[in-house]
């Protein structure tokens, strides 16, 4: 795949974490979410709770509504961090605010000693900006609202990664003027 490549003919994963706290070095990820997809319809999703071993701040509770009670079961990140990267594959991964989550994907990566991914990553918030000028908030929520996208539970990474790809897909609709838009619109 290349920069001139359509949108159309690529597919994507969108992806969402829900982590204990703020700090990728500090906190561990508790839930995984992700849409495949291609030409704009989903193709496959993941989600998995995880058990970071370590307690979700009360703070980040209050955001996503999961408590130390549902993860305490829950299989480590150690063992669904490899599911996830198999069900990303080489696909292009999208993410709302995407330095928030990357940091928690390559902490965890070299927490336990994975490989560095080397797919592409978008960051939709800043794709947004290209695709919506001069919006008062970039926020998930805020944008989801702006274009009628029922954000599903906010804060809960399957919903957020599905209203992640629906917004993808309304700033490609959004871009492409002329029919195809070459993948090298989206990465800037």
């Amino acid at each position: 795949m290349n920069e001139n490549t359509s949108v159309a003919e690529i597919t994507f994963t969108a992806f969402d974490f829900e982590t204990t706290g703020l700090n990728p070095v500090s906190d561990g990820i508790v839930e995984i979410g992700a849409v495949q997809f291609r030409s704009g319809e989903v193709v496959d999703t993941f989600q998995a709770l995880t058990n970071p071993g370590i307690k979700i701040s009360a703070d980040a509770q209050a955001v996503s509504g999961l408590s130390n009670e549902q993860i305490a079961t829950a299989p480590e990140v150690a063992v669904v961090l490899p599911d996830f990267l198999r069900f990303a594959g080489e696909s292009v991964l999208i993410a709302h605010n995407a330095e928030f989550d990357m940091g928690f994907l390559r902490a965890a990566l070299q927490t336990y000693s994975l490989p560095e991914i080397q797919n592409i990553i978008i960051d939709t918030q800043a794709l947004a900006q290209k695709a919506f000028p001069r919006r008062r908030s970039y926020s998930l929520q805020a944008l989801a609202e702006h274009l009628g996208v029922e954000p599903g539970s906010a804060h809960r990474a399957h919903d957020d990664a599905l209203t992640c790809m629906k917004i993808f897909n309304a700033c490609v609709e959004q871009l492409s003027f002329m029919g195809e838009l070459p993948l090298s619109e989206v990465l800037r």
